[in-house]
């Protein structure tokens, strides 16, 4: 069974993960990352739900041959439904905006050049209800990078680890188990060949976590000026 990242020291991320509730993806998405120093030259997240089978090992979570699967899966002819574009706002990467199919924009993300509490703004330009905005705050220190946001009450924690060479991130969702009280249960994982990768594999568990939340907030903090492949 796939073992979930370590998690690093700090508050949060001393909350136990639940084992008992390992991840069973049913979402897969193929992220690929605007070229460095450039502005307004799209690049798309696909669908690559279909594949599963060759994207996700049980015993293993995501391994580099299921990785050399998502690129081939990529480019195939034809291409894979392409679910959203990301856009640079500017050439250094500190602002970008995610696009539906329609180029629509549906949330756009500023990390700020001096980020000393080493936060990132999401905000929602056609949301209501007060939930216009979410913010993406870095933990931990600088060997295990962790991430924690909260939305619609709910706490979540993206967490670091290296496996066999590869960069990889599980995201976890804080919930109460009745016998232990507060367990952190994994819902999604992001992994990409090396640090330096423009593309990745993103899979996540759709009963558990909503897509929009487990795909802004691992391309936000991809591609901040102060972000984790730093």
């Amino acid at each position: 069974m796939a073992q979930p990242p370590v998690p690093p020291p700090g508050s949060i991320m001393e909350i136990p993960v639940d084992l008992s509730h390992p991840l069973v993806p049913t979402r897969a998405l193929a992220i690929h990352f605007p070229p460095p120093l450039k502005t307004h030259q799209p690049s798309q997240i696909q669908d690559l739900t279909p594949r599963m089978s060759t994207l996700w090992t049980t015993a293993s979570g995501i391994t580099d041959e299921n990785l050399l699967s998502a690129h081939k899966a990529s480019i195939l002819s034809p291409p894979p439904q392409v679910r959203y574009t990301l856009e640079k706002q500017n050439m250094l990467g500190t602002h970008l905006a995610i696009l539906d199919v329609e180029g629509t924009e549906i949330a756009g993300w500023k990390h700020p050049v001096m980020s000393f509490g080493g936060r990132t703004t999401v905000k929602f330009p056609h949301a209501g209800d007060g939930k216009e905005s979410m913010e993406i705050r870095k933990v931990g220190g600088h060997a295990r990078k962790a991430e924690v946001f909260v939305k619609e009450g709910v706490e979540y924690v993206w967490q670091s680890e290296e496996v066999g060479g590869m960069w990889v991130r599980g995201l976890f969702k804080v919930v109460e188990n009745e016998t232990v009280g507060k367990v952190k249960r994994e819902v999604a994982r992001y992994a990409q060949r090396s640090a330096h990768e423009r593309e990745g594999l993103l899979v996540m568990d759709g009963t558990e976590v909503d897509e929009m939340v487990a795909v802004l907030t691992v391309c936000a903090m991809a591609e901040g000026k102060e972000h984790f492949l730093h």
